[in-house]
């Protein structure tokens, strides 16, 4: 074995360019499989503190409003937790939990903390262990809070974290006493990322601080949280929908839903989706799983394109060794030594490429997880899984049939004694054809890839650059991170914005344009008993102005005090109104409860155009806006300078502005972050792409050097008799004419199929031109340049052959 390893190393050695072409090529491949699998792998585990995480069970609840049917919230209505324990179902350690925030001042600034509410229980139930103090403890009190090691820090400097106990964290006037310190959740957790652990009794006295949000806690028609549960030995995840409805049913509040939501027809849908599940459910991440889906099929694409230009060149190798092949038979060696010979030769290879990838996935991990959004504490590939690593075993094994089969077959079918005669056999026209068809599949997973890419980026592009009824360039958008009802006296920075030359245009509203898209929902009627949900905004009366909206009818500065509402045009047309003039002066009741009609009164001060805020994959809601005189927590401004306007927001609000933590956007990295996945999957595609190509370019490279090498006398005779350049480059073409002709046929109508799916996942999508046929078109030329470099340098060097170096 020792002797046959150091004659395959040597043979390697000897073929220095070819090993590392194949090398270079299947380890480029299996890089990027392997940073496909780390990531899914990633995604989809489960917090390692849990013990049996396909046992704790998270409660789901979907809405079935007539008409208006919600999607699973992966949340429920945390009345639930009571609910089934007073039923008593077969579920141990019942908790809930929800998000909410404390505001504290940190050296000198009011910044939010993220507080996770939770029961008692919640900590055994997901394996969270305190690091110092009582934690179970700290959630059973009013007046205590948990804090993680980071929140120390920004708290109290470099403290350390056991003497953080017995302070206290001062928030609105309360006091919390800090009675334990927690580790960071894990960010595989459901829990999420939170600075803080208080008890959920909490939720309804001092993290939340209106009637409306109390009484939220009590509603069994309200997602206002989540609710876990570990199941008891012999129950199942499936019989938990069972409960839930049992529950729902028997509440005194299913009563107070109205009759139609609730006769003959079910008002909403139960389920409880093991941890183990958690990472695949849910519209996000059912979009993350379709796309990473879509990236893998494409890494092994470009493993399969590796593979065959591997075998290709490995073929061309070992055509070129009949000689020697011949003489290692003459001196005694039979067939089974040749293959042990080869395969020590095609595995040291795979190996060399296996073990490139492991390192070079490594390294890249970190950079691909930030790039994709993942915390630095999750961890991708340190240490490295053992299923990745199973994985690029199982692929080396695949792979070595595959590499050494076809080659090994045509080497074996060649009579030594030509070859030791000095007259080496071509691989005849089958074997040539065969090439020919192995480098047709190369080009034709390059075309795929390269037309798959050039559709989704027209469709990326058509995003950014559809009409959303509203401007985004040279705004500037300041959010405050802080509670909505703490706001304090802006009057100073009101008047010092309107006053500053670099500001043209300025608007307050309580949500961000194409980010915050999960804002309050309200049904509103209008005096003929047209009904419409409108998804609100509050904004004040510049808000118009400063996002350029079309203004149709009525003006937004009409009036003083609340119960003003513009309509964008699709909902003055939804609510029945014949033009966007007829809607003007127009009272509608809105302000109830889930989707109730309530009692409030707006009046139609403005209609302007059609205007979208979400995503394209999801259709327009009709939108209104409340105009109100009151400043709100997020301020967009316009200014023709952009580096002027950015530079006086900071003076501004650094002179006038009140001491609060606070971010600045501009409204095009806003739109952008709404199609971050599309960028991401086009820009990730892409550079699969183009190593698509660079294998398609080393298959045609190593295509047009055999062929030379085999038609040179061939090629030397034409030009003695009379042909020119032009017929010599056709020669050489003829050996692509069906490879390129095949990789069309198929490569082509699949890339058309496949865009044509992606480009029916969106609601707005670039026209066929441009979307498909532009794309498609590029790709093709761009496969045909990549042939034809490839192709041109030993073009050249046929057509300097003299006619004595082939005749020689």
């Amino acid at each position: 074995m020792r002797a046959l390893l150091s004659e395959a190393v040597r043979g390697l050695r000897s073929r220095g360019t070819a090993t590392a072409v194949a090398v270079g090529g299947l380890m480029l491949a299996m890089t990027v499989a392997l940073l496909v699998a780390l990531l899914a792998l990633a995604l989809a585990g489960t917090d390692p503190a849990v013990a049996e995480p396909e046992r704790v069970v998270l409660l789901d609840f979907r809405g079935n409003p007539p008409g208006r049917p919600s999607d699973w919230f992966i949340a429920a209505p945390v009345v639930f937790g009571p609910l089934l324990k007073a039923r008593q179902a077969p579920l141990d350690l019942i908790s809930r939990s929800s998000s909410e925030a404390l505001d504290v001042r940190m050296q000198g600034v009011l910044q939010r903390v993220p507080v996770l509410a939770a029961d008692p229980d919640l900590p055994a139930l997901l394996g969270i262990r305190a690091l110092h103090g009582d934690l179970k403890a700290t959630l059973g009190r009013v007046d205590a809070i948990a804090v993680t090691p980071a929140l120390v820090r920004k708290l109290w400097g470099e403290l350390p974290p056991a003497q953080a106990l017995g302070r206290s964290v001062e928030s609105r006037g309360k006091s919390y006493l800090v009675t334990a310190v927690i580790p960071p959740i894990d960010p595989r957790s459901p829990l999420g990322p939170h600075d803080a652990m208080a008890s959920f009794e909490l939720v309804g006295r001092e993290l939340r601080n209106n009637v409306r949000d109390e009484a939220a806690l009590d509603a069994i028609y309200l997602a206002s949280g989540r609710v876990y549960g570990r199941l008891r030995p012999g129950a199942s995840a499936d019989q938990v929908g069972g409960w839930m409805r049992a529950a729902f049913l028997a509440s005194p509040k299913y009563a107070e839903l109205p009759a139609e939501w609730r006769t003959g027809r079910e008002a909403a849908f139960f389920r409880g989706i093991p941890l183990d599940r958690f990472p695949f459910e849910g519209p996000d991440n059912a979009v993350r799983w379709q796309l990473l889906g879509a990236l893998g099929a494409a890494s092994v694409l470009l493993l399969i394109l590796a593979a065959f230009n591997t075998m290709n060149l490995q073929a061309a190798g070992l055509l070129q060794r009949q000689r020697e092949t011949a003489l290692r038979r003459a001196l005694g060696a039979d067939n089974r030594q040749l293959l042990q010979l080869w395969t020590a030769e095609a595995l040291l290879q795979l190996l060399l490429s296996a073990g490139g990838a492991l390192l070079l996935a490594w390294w890249l991990a970190p950079l691909l997880g930030g790039a994709v959004g993942l915390p630095p504490e999750q961890p991708i590939a340190d240490p490295l899984p053992w299923q990745a690593l199973a994985g690029l075993a199982a692929v080396v094994l695949a792979l070595l049939p595959l590499l050494l089969g076809l080659p090994a077959w045509l080497a074996l079918r060649r009579a030594p004694a030509p070859a030791l005669q000095g007259r080496t056999a071509s691989e005849g026209p089958w074997g040539r054809r065969l090439r020919q068809g192995l480098l047709a599949l190369q080009l034709g997973g390059a075309l795929l890839l390269l037309s798959l890419t050039g559709v989704m980026s027209a469709q990326h592009q058509y995003l950014l650059e559809a009409d959303r009824g509203f401007q985004t360039r040279d705004r500037l958008i300041l959010s405050a991170i802080v509670q909505d009802d703490t706001l304090p006296d802006l009057g100073a920075f009101v008047t010092a914005l309107k006053q500053h030359p670099a500001v043209r245009h300025w608007g307050f509203s309580n949500a961000r344009p194409m980010l915050d898209t999960s804002g309050p929902t309200e049904l509103h009627v209008s005096a003929d008993r047209h009904k419409q949900l409108l998804r609100l905004t509050t904004v004040t009366a510049g808000y118009f102005e400063t996002y350029g909206m079309k203004l149709l009818a009525g003006d937004p500065w009409a009036g003083s005090g609340e119960g003003r509402l513009v309509l964008d045009a699709k909902a003055a047309r939804a609510l029945g109104f014949a033009s966007p003039q007829a809607a003007i002066g127009a009272t509608l009741t809105g302000g109830g409860d889930y989707l109730q009609e309530g009692s409030a009164l707006r009046r139609v001060v403005a209609v302007i155009g059609d205007v979208k805020q979400e995503s394209a994959r999801e259709a327009a809601m009709p939108q209104g806006f409340l105009v109100s005189d009151q400043p709100q927590w997020d301020l967009t401004v316009y200014g023709p300078d952009p580096e002027a306007l950015r530079l006086a927001l900071d003076q501004l609000w650094q002179a006038h502005g009140p001491q609060l933590l606070h971010k600045v956007w501009t409204a095009d990295e806003l739109r952008s972050f709404l199609y971050e996945q599309e960028a991401l999957l086009t820009a990730v595609l892409a550079f699969v792409a183009l190593l698509a190509v660079a294998v398609s370019m080393l298959g045609a490279y190593a295509l047009v050097a055999d062929t030379l090498r085999r038609r040179r006398t061939e090629l030397v005779l034409h030009r003695l008799h009379g042909a020119g350049p032009g017929a010599i480059a056709g020669q050489v073409a003829a050996e692509f004419a069906w490879p390129l002709l095949l990789a069309a046929v198929a490569g082509l109508p699949l890339a058309a199929w496949l865009g044509r799916l992606y480009l029916a996942d969106f609601v707005e999508r670039v026209d066929p031109v441009d979307g498909l046929v532009v794309p498609l078109a590029v790709a093709s030329a761009a496969t045909v340049a990549v042939v034809t470099l490839a192709a041109l340098r030993h073009l050249r060097l046929a057509l300097a052959l003299q006619p004595i170096e082939a005749l020689d």
